[in-house]
């Protein structure tokens, strides 16, 4: 990442995972400065659809609690007012917000699992990554922050689940389509002191 703070915009199948989001929001707390994460109406939009279709049974606030809290979560803001170019050949039709956006945006970095449904081009004004990619290049330019917000997960999951379960966050990475940053973690996980899990902290 340059020395400027990079822009990033996560495509819908990114929010979709508890797992991706979580550890993109907290990262860019953790490390203030090296990215912001933007959104727009149509991506949050497609990410409650298929979360409500997958779970009839949540509250509003299980579903509207997402969304308010990534709102607030990403403090690139939410991009408006993109218009659709309709003489580019689009693989997938349905990601054509997506490209409006990002270079409405003046967006740096396209987090997304489809890259391949993107207008192929040269020229593109940003990049495409997947979340894999983009989370060992965070990795790459702050491994402190990756470490604090492993520590941060562990402690978050130690205290959600039972004496008796294991807390497996590469286990949860590799199963969000980041195996090579679950690896990662591995290795910050060899370096947290586990006294962390029986400490109280405020």
């Amino acid at each position: 990442m340059s020395s400027a703070v990079t822009i990033v915009l996560l495509d819908a199948n990114i929010l979709y995972s508890r797992t991706l989001r979580d550890w993109i929001a907290l990262l860019q707390v953790e490390a203030p400065g090296l990215f912001n994460v933007t959104w727009t109406e149509d991506i949050m939009v497609e990410t409650l659809y298929h979360l409500r279709k997958d779970n009839p049974l949540w509250s509003e606030q299980q579903i509207g609690g997402i969304r308010r809290k990534l709102e607030k979560a990403f403090t690139g803001g939410q991009i408006t007012g993109y218009q659709i170019d309709p003489g580019l050949n689009y693989p997938d039709i349905g990601d054509a917000h997506i490209h409006a956006a990002a270079v409405h945006g003046a967006v740096d970095i396209v987090v997304t699992m489809n890259g391949k449904d993107f207008p192929y081009s040269d020229d593109l004004s940003y990049e495409i990554y997947t979340p894999d990619d983009f989370l060992i290049l965070v990795d790459d330019a702050v491994p402190q922050a990756v470490q604090a917000v492993t520590e941060e997960q562990l402690r978050y999951f130690h205290k959600q689940s039972s004496a008796d379960d294991g807390v497996d966050l590469p286990l949860h990475l590799k199963k969000a389509s980041a195996p090579l940053f679950a690896e990662r973690v591995r290795e910050h996980l060899q370096n947290v002191d586990m006294s962390i899990l029986t400490t109280q902290t405020t």
